[in-house]
């Protein structure tokens, strides 16, 4: 059986992987979404200077 602190300290512990967890996936999720932006976005080449 685990004393109050332990399960204190196991629920922080929980909590803050969780959140970090959570940070990672959108941050891949944004990374993926630029990657996928970036290449469907049509390429201009310029005509020179305006």
């Amino acid at each position: 059986m685990l004393t109050a602190p332990e399960l204190t300290l196991m629920f922080l512990m929980v909590v803050v992987a969780l959140g970090a967890a959570f940070v990672w996936m959108f941050w891949e999720i944004e990374q993926t979404l630029s990657r996928l932006r970036r290449m469907s976005r049509p390429h201009r080449k310029s005509d020179g200077p305006h």
